[in-house]
């Protein structure tokens, strides 16, 4: 697009000289007239603007931006299109943007404490966003804005009205930077808030170390790094950095969107209590809602051996099949007043539904050599030791005490499947964990301890045992717990769960 001359008038803003430029757009510092206040103009480069259902869904995610209240955010005060141009007002922000500041850094890398401080605040303005249903899916440090102390993040939704110039070449020119798209972004898949958190987890590696996370030299290899390279230590790439960041940086670029943070706020306090080498407190969760709210996994019938039907009717609300509306308490610690129906087992079938699970823990070490041998767990690399497998089981333990679901994830396979003697199956990781983070919300978990443990190794290993739940303010839980282990990926990962919770 042709730039506006100094002096020009666009929009009722008087035009006072080019701010920066970009794929996206050209930014000029202008001067509302009406008012008479600084502003930045930005022009959206896009040759859709004159299409109306691009100009509707414009003016639509610039009118939720315009309606999120946060000190780091920048404000938009008016949005629409002119002459063929679509264009934002917002707040003129003195100062720089993180890009030009590591650029003007030698070396081009920040302390940590300040690039977790300024990460902290764009995940604040992030979780803000979120909370109002809005994904950025362009989070890259030319959007974050630097005035002084304070930081702000610019540029919400421009890059859902620019799909369809959607494009790759090697000079980045991919709607979004290639630099900090998350997987399923590159994949073309539909991204929630956790696409923004792997974003802003690039972004603080980009700004522990002065450069991207998977940069290379083409921008297919760098699409490639991002689908199928583990994440780079910040510790490892640039001196100075505390060995804390490496598992933040981790969690933040776990390929899989529900292993990362929950809610960018999590990352933003865990790279604050990195730099200040202190432990972070418990994750607060998702505030995710409408287009910006992680995908739950889809409601699932299940007929367990023994004749039971069960029916998993919402997976954010699961009660224990045959507990009380009030009192009483479920598999592993779960307390069955807190929490709506939502699973329904057929009268007169729970005892059969007990036996099934009884068979099933028996028939844990067979189930699990089948899966070894059939390859689809990743290449074995031999079998279990009991030192493999007794770990497998107490990092489980010691995930559930955090009340940390996350960790739990990399304790399982994807395939995992839990079974409890009075409550249906969970197949997979996500309807797994979901089940154990709903537990998680119904009680305060001081501590899961694993007592009585007998180990057997092998291609399949097993770990049995007595498990007791310590809540705050509440009876403990027991029962009896089994754990099938294979080693997935090198290392020893739990695949089957079977519990039997007892008074």
């Amino acid at each position: 697009m042709a730039d506006l001359e100094t002096g020009s008038e666009f929009a009722g803003c008087r035009i006072e000289g080019v701010l920066g430029r970009g794929g996206m757009g050209v930014i000029y510092r202008a001067t509302e007239l009406r008012l008479g206040r600084p502003v930045a103009l930005k022009l959206i480069a896009t040759e859709q603007a004159s299409d109306p259902d691009v100009r509707e869904r414009f003016e639509r995610e610039a009118r939720m931006t315009a309606s999120i209240e946060h000190p780091n955010v920048v404000p938009v005060y008016a949005a629409g299109e002119e002459d063929g141009h679509l264009y934002l007002v917002m707040r003129y922000i003195p100062g720089t943007d993180l890009h030009h500041l590591l650029k003007a850094t030698d070396p081009p890398r920040l302390p940590p404490a300040r690039a977790a401080s300024i990460v902290a605040q764009v995940a604040a303005a992030l979780d803000a966003a979120h909370a109002a249903g809005l994904v950025h899916r362009d989070v890259k440090p030319a959007n974050v804005l630097i005035g002084g102390a304070h930081a702000y993040l610019s540029d919400f939704g421009i890059t859902r009205v620019q799909a369809s110039d959607t494009r790759i070449t090697d000079s980045g020119n991919w709607i979004g930077t290639v630099d900090f798209m998350a997987p399923e972004h590159l994949r073309g898949e539909p991204t929630d808030a956790r696409a923004d958190v792997y974003a802003l987890g690039c972004v603080l590696y980009t700004a522990l170390t002065g450069t991207p996370p998977f940069r290379h030299d083409t921008v297919p290899a760098t699409i490639t790094a991002h689908l199928h390279d583990p994440p780079p230590r910040p510790s490892e790439a640039a001196t100075g950095v505390p060995v804390a960041f490496d598992s933040v940086i981790a969690r933040a670029l776990a390929k899989e969107p529900a292993d990362r943070y929950p809610s960018a706020g999590d990352l933003g306090r865990a790279a604050l209590a990195a730099a200040a080498g202190e432990r972070v407190s418990t994750a607060r969760g998702s505030v995710a809602t409408g287009a910006a709210t992680p995908e739950e996994a889809e409601p699932t019938r299940i007929a367990p051996a023994g004749g039971a039907t069960a029916v998993m009717t919402e997976p954010a609300a699961t009660r224990i099949a045959g507990a009380a509306d009030a009192g009483g308490s479920g598999a592993d610690g779960v307390a069955g007043a807190r929490r709506p129906a939502a699973v329904k087992v057929q009268r007169g079938r729970g005892r059969k539904l007990a036996l099934a699970a009884t068979v099933l823990v028996l028939a844990i070490p067979a189930v699990l050599v089948v899966r070894w041998i059939a390859g689809g767990d990743g290449t074995p690399t031999g079998p279990l030791s009991t030192a493999e497998v007794r770990s497998a089981a107490q990092s489980f333990a010691d995930a559930y005490t955090d009340e940390d679901d996350a960790a739990l994830r990399r304790t399982l396979t994807p395939e995992v499947e839990r079974w409890s003697a009075s409550a249906a199956v969970q197949k997979g990781r996500p309807a797994v964990v979901g089940e154990y983070r709903r537990q998680f919300a119904a009680d305060k978990v001081k501590k899961y301890a694993l007592d009585d443990l007998s180990v057997t190794s092998g291609r399949a290993g097993r770990a049995e045992g007595r498990y007791t739940v310590t809540r705050d303010g509440a009876p403990p839980i027991t029962g009896r717990i089994v754990f099938g282990v294979i080693r997935r990926d090198g290392r020893p990962s739990i695949d089957l769960i079977a519990t039997e919770p007892r008074a």
